[in-house]
C-alpha cells in the first residue's frame, strides 16, 4: 500500500512539474519576439491580427513610395519589388507547385498590378523553431495600395 502512495505522489509531482515548466514557456514566449516589448508588430499574433497591425501602419491607398519609405524607416528586410506583376496568391496544395514549375499559369491569382515583399522579423517558438514573418504588399496600376497579405514560414533546426 505505502508503494501504491509513493508512485501516485511521484506521479502528481512530475505532473506538477511538467505543467508548471510548460507555463513557464508559455508566459516568456512572446520575449523572444524582440519587438513585442518594444510596441510594435506582435509577430507571433495570427496572420489577421499583423494583417490588422500592418493596415494600420500603410492604410489601403497608401502609395507605393510611402510604403517603400516605410520599410526603410521601420529597418525591415526589403526582399523584392515589382513593377510589373501583384503579389501571387500562395498554395500549399502540391500540385500547385507543380504547375508553377512547368510555367502554366492558368489556375494562379495574382492581386494587384505591382507588389512589394518585405521580411518584417523572425519569432522562435519554445527557443527553436524560427518563424519569418513576410508582408505582401499589393499596388493597383497607380501605385496605390489595394491589399496586403501575410506568410510565415518556419526554420526547423
Amino acid at each position: 500500500m505505502k508503494l501504491t502512495k509513493r508512485f501516485w505522489r511521484i506521479g502528481l509531482f512530475t505532473f506538477i512539474g511538467i505543467a508548471f515548466a510548460g507555463g513557464i514557456m508559455y508566459m516568456t514566449f512572446p520575449f523572444t519576439n524582440p519587438s513585442w516589448m518594444t510596441g510594435a508588430i506582435s509577430l507571433s499574433r495570427p496572420k489577421s491580427a499583423i494583417r490588422r497591425d500592418i493596415l494600420r501602419i500603410t492604410p489601403l491607398g497608401t502609395n507605393m513610395e510611402d510604403v517603400l519609405r516605410i520599410i526603410e524607416e521601420r529597418e525591415w528586410k526589403f526582399t523584392y519589388t515589382s513593377e510589373t506583376n501583384g503579389y501571387f496568391v500562395q498554395d500549399s496544395r502540391p500540385e500547385f507547385f507543380e504547375i508553377n514549375l512547368i510555367g502554366n499559369r492558368d489556375n494562379v491569382v495574382v492581386i494587384g498590378e505591382k507588389s512589394i515583399r518585405t521580411s518584417i522579423g523572425k519569432y522562435n517558438r519554445f527557443f527553436v523553431v524560427g518563424t519569418y514573418v513576410q508582408v505582401f504588399y499589393a499596388f493597383d496600376e497607380d501605385s496605390n495600395l489595394v491589399d496586403v497579405a501575410i506568410g510565415k514560414e518556419m526554420d526547423l533546426p
